[in-house]
């Protein structure tokens, strides 16, 4: 979804503080705040995060969210956050080539650290803009490969090809003839060029949904969801859900049609049909807008088992209700709701190497003045027969009020390296104990006792939108 022209509130820089922290709660679990010290005045609304990292170098991260430029609204770049230790401390880079901030953006990593590829809404007019970095820590501004106006919502995906980086950016093109808009960018040579590719084959109601989002295994199969947009009565849209594959890495003339749906054998699996999409570009759940929620994760190692998360109105007792559902032949079938969440949204789903699957959810409990956003991560090894659930913040959802939509995003992220889901949130930042049951660092100055941010000369700071880095042991 299109986010407005915002202003940029100037920050200023303050002394390195002494944090005070909370005690650790559980053994490898981490919560880290990633507004750095310096930005410790900062009330700004960091929403819609993201997260990058490499296999072959744990410490080494990139991340990003709604995040300005300290240097104002005129600056010509945005930022990104940097950690070159695993995530336990974070600093901004302003590569970015956006003015003072970035609308939509994602990113995934190269082949080679410490090499970033971006796909951004560029302020102001939000073209897209298609961006590598060979450097991500590096001053340098990020070097622009493609770019074109009318699109929305970029989504990254890399995987390394001998010495070549494969680029996947799903994106919602509003050029695309006949209303089929749902498309995949790809690059085949690490950005220096890229082939646009239509995914929808039936007939839509104008546009797809926003959301367009690849996954990709290690064996070069890759998986696309999207939302085919039928018809709409009002704000109210019927949609299916659509996963389409291609089994060679997306290399031939008329890729992701291999996954043909047995109703009208064209290409696109048909996972759920005429679902209700309820759009609503306003503050509907817990100051949130909803509409674009959608995910999937391949096994990396074993292409065969995929998964997929999608949010729709079930009936006329919820606002928004997210379904989990799995594949274990290629797409081909897939499982009744695995996982059904009332009033949830931002689901992102991994899969790690033991097979464990990780779903990470931010949901609205309780009502009116009690509400809170309660962020979870459940990992499973029995396709959610069973779960363990870990609560990592349970937030006020009333406070602090929306300063643009989205508030806390349209998606958040999770990845798998290893024996760890790692991943990023955005939440309220009161520092509170209480609010995050797994224990929280923060880089920015606050005080635990009287649960209040501070500047750098201890005056008070408003509460805020901050985004959360988060680690945690996957399931043995």
């Amino acid at each position: 979804m299109r986010a407005g022209v915002i202003a940029v509130a100037l920050f200023a820089a303050c002394e390195q503080p002494v944090v005070k922290q909370p005690p650790a709660k559980l053994t490898g679990i981490r919560v880290v705040d990633l507004i750095p010290a310096s930005l410790s005045g900062e009330s700004w609304q960091d929403a819609e995060p993201f997260l990058a990292l490499y296999a072959s170098n744990p410490k080494l991260m990139a991340a990003s969210a709604f995040t300005p430029n300290p240097g104002g609204s005129t600056s010509a770049t945005a930022p990104i956050f940097v950690s070159d230790d695993g995530g336990d401390s974070w600093t901004l880079r302003n590569t970015l080539p956006s003015q003072g901030m970035t609308a939509d953006i994602t990113h995934a990593v190269g082949g080679n650290p410490p090499v970033l590829y971006a796909g951004i809404m560029k302020v102001p007019d939000f073209p897209l803009n298609e961006l590598k970095a060979n450097d991500f820590f590096s001053p340098a501004t990020m070097t622009l490969q493609a770019s074109r106006a009318d699109i929305d919502q970029p989504f990254v995906r890399t995987t390394g090809v001998g010495n070549a980086d494969r680029v996947y950016v799903g994106l919602n093109d509003f050029d695309a003839p006949d209303g089929r808009t749902a498309t995949v960018d790809v690059s085949l040579n690490g950005g220096t060029s890229y082939t646009s590719h239509r995914l929808e084959t039936r007939n839509t109601l104008g546009q797809n949904g926003p959301s367009i989002r690849p996954a990709v295994a290690q064996d070069h199969t890759v998986y696309v969801a999207y939302f085919g947009w039928r018809s709409n009565a009002g704000s109210d849209v019927t949609s299916d859900v659509v996963v389409v594959r291609d089994d060679s890495g997306a290399i031939g003339a008329t890729p992701f049609r291999d996954l043909v749906d047995p109703s009208d054998h064209l290409p696109g699996r048909l996972v759920a049909t005429h679902v209700t999409i309820p759009w609503s570009n306003a503050p509907t759940l817990g100051q949130e807008r909803i509409g674009s929620t959608l995910a999937i994760a391949v096994d990396a190692l074993h292409s065969d088992n995929v998964y997929l998360a999608w949010a729709d109105r079930v009936g006329t007792g919820d606002i928004y209700t997210v379904h989990v559902r799995r594949s274990t032949d290629r797409g081909a079938t897939w499982s009744g709701d695995l996982r059904t969440l009332t009033n949830a949204t931002d689901p992102s789903l991994a899969v790690s190497t033991n097979g464990t699957v990780g779903l990470l959810y931010q949901q609205v409990t309780g009502s009116a003045s009690t509400s809170r956003w309660v962020t979870r991560l459940e990992q499973s090894r029995d396709g959610f027969a069973t779960h363990q659930d870990v609560v990592l913040a349970t937030v006020p959802a009333t406070t602090p009020t929306f300063q643009f939509l989205p508030y806390i995003g349209d998606y958040n992220g999770l990845l798998t390296r290893g024996n760890q889901f790692l991943g990023i949130f955005s939440a309220n930042n009161t520092p509170d104990s209480a609010n995050f049951p797994q224990g929280v660092v923060y880089q920015r100055r606050v005080d635990f006792p009287t649960h209040r941010l501070l500047d750098g000369s201890g005056a008070p700071v408003a509460v805020s939108i901050d985004p959360f880095f988060f680690s945690v042991p996957v399931l043995p």
